[in-house]
């Protein structure tokens, strides 16, 4: 992927991290990188930049569509032809049917919906012949607990949205794909864990070992399939919504006490 140039939301912790970090071992050489905690971003770029990856950061709230509009255009002229696209960045603000704001509903959508959709539109005019558009969404987008009604909706949108996005850019040869993801410890998800729902501090390794496969997915496992279907390993292959998990959608588990 030399001289490629992607563009990573989410991109200071986690599993936007975990993808810059992967792109770059695999040789995309310019990168811009969008978060809301810009400090994070820059001891990223730091980091890539000592593995000889040119990586601009623009500091935005993603739920701020009036500062998306206003300074993504200029980043975009900054770094001229884009080739990747990962929308990983996403809210997992609790709500239900019962106890779900108005204010938390549109926090809800303006990041994991609205956000993804505007920069698919400002980016898809940069992108080169064969670039790619990888939406990180969700195995709840199949439907979730009650706690998590709202984002499950949220991410059952973007899984649709990401279909339609394929479908329209198919005849400009760009794909757009999406990555269904399962249970994945990130330091955000262990701060929820440990702080909303009183998970003691080493619930990785005690819900992990519960698991189909021993463990939780890490960041790492997202940043290796975007590797791949950002490659020309998957140059055929737009509008699939892919299941990264160790759970069957669909199906009842065998063990569940395990």
């Amino acid at each position: 992927m030399t001289q490629k140039t992607a563009i990573i939301t989410g991109a200071a912790q986690g599993v936007g991290e975990a993808i810059a970090e992967r792109l770059a071992t695999e040789g995309v050489t310019r990168m811009l990188l969008i978060d809301r905690n810009g400090a994070a971003m820059t001891d990223l770029a730091a980091r890539l930049k000592g593995r000889g990856v040119v990586a601009d950061v623009l500091t935005l709230d993603l739920a701020d569509i009036d500062g998306l509009m206003r300074d993504l255009p200029a980043a975009l002229d900054g770094i001229g032809p884009v080739d990747i696209l990962a929308n990983t960045a996403g809210s997992t603000l609790r709500g239900g049917l019962a106890d779900t704001t108005p204010e938390i509903f549109d926090l809800l959508f303006a990041i994991n919906v609205r956000a993804p959709f505007f920069l698919m539109q400002l980016v898809a005019p940069k992108m080169r012949e064969g670039g790619v558009m990888i939406n990180v969404t969700s195995m709840l987008a199949y439907g979730g607990p009650p706690f998590l009604m709202t984002y499950s909706a949220t991410k059952a949108a973007l899984v649709a949205m990401t279909k339609s996005a394929a479908n329209t850019l198919k005849r400009d040869r760009v794909r757009v794909l999406g990555i269904n993801l399962g249970w994945t410890w990130t330091p955000g998800e262990q701060e929820i864990q440990t702080k909303v729902h009183g998970l003691p501090d080493n619930w990785r390794e005690t819900v992990g070992a519960s698991q189909p496969f021993g463990r939780l997915l890490m960041p790492e496992d997202p940043a290796a399939l975007v590797a791949f279907l950002a490659s020309k390993d998957a140059c055929m292959m737009t509008g699939a919504i892919i299941d990264l998990d160790q759970f069957v959608a669909g199906t009842v588990d065998d063990n569940p006490g395990a």
